[in-house]
């Protein structure tokens, strides 16, 4: 099917609405007019960004944009590189028709309403703590397939970092480093680097012997990082006893 196919179905769908309808006016696929109201629709077979592109020059002289495709499987519905275009034409306040020529039906799949992005408050909040709490900077944005320095992680190195050739109870890690909530680091043991000895006591496991060598660039680096805060605030504010 080609873009032309699809125009005497939006034709007859915009006429339907009360529209005179026109063909390339200014380089623009559909003009509909009604009133003072200007309506542009542009045409593709699927969706993609030059459409949307277009879609975004047509916003200058309409007051409402649709891009119309031919109506998507509904395999690709669900998608979620299809979600994920959605998400981007609301964001440009764009409007989407489906074209069924087999039916010589119209959809009108979303309208090119002011669209207001809802802010998340609480994914916003932990993206707030998880910045504040994070000591180092070792992570490369884009990247994939990597280990990610988390404040959860920072933690659980340190946490292992003064068990390493000890056995120690949860009271004493406390002490070293300062951090009151590490009884949860390893009781969940998430990554399985702590053996509970007996009840509140605990060492390094086999795994966590391994690991922690690995992680010894950023044991080095908080250290480093806590020292300087001693110095300038003449506080320890996370590490205590630190050597």
């Amino acid at each position: 099917m080609l873009e032309k196919d699809m125009y005497q179905s939006i034709k007859k769908h915009l006429e339907k609405a009360g529209y005179s309808v026109k063909a390339e006016v200014l380089n623009a696929d559909i003009t509909a007019v009604k009133d003072d109201l200007v309506v542009i629709v542009e045409m593709k077979k699927t969706l993609n960004t030059t459409l949307m592109y277009q879609g975004c020059k047509r916003q200058r002289i309409s007051d409402y944009v649709y891009l119309a495709i031919e109506r998507p499987l509904t395999k690709q519905l669900r998608s979620k590189q299809f979600r994920e275009k959605m998400h981007l034409v609301r964001r440009l306040q764009l409007g989407l028709l489906f074209v069924d020529m087999k039916k010589d039906s119209v959809q009108t799949f979303l309208d090119p309403m002011n669209y207001t992005m809802k802010k998340n408050r609480i994914k916003k909040r932990k993206l707030l703590k998880e910045f504040e709490q994070r000591y180092t900077a070792f992570n490369t944005g884009g990247v994939t397939k990597t280990k990610i320095i988390t404040a959860y992680r920072e933690r659980a190195i340190i946490v292992a970092h003064y068990l390493i050739g000890k056995e120690l109870t949860i009271k004493e890690i406390k002490e070293l480093t300062n951090d009151y909530k590490c009884a949860s680091i390893l009781q969940q043991n998430y990554y399985g680097w702590f053996d509970r000895i007996t009840r509140g006591h605990y060492s390094l496991s086999d795994i966590g012997k391994k690991e922690i060598i690995n992680y010894s660039y950023v044991v080095d680096e908080i250290l480093n990082i806590e020292s300087k805060r001693r110095k300038k605030k003449g506080t320890n504010i996370l590490h205590k006893n630190m050597k």
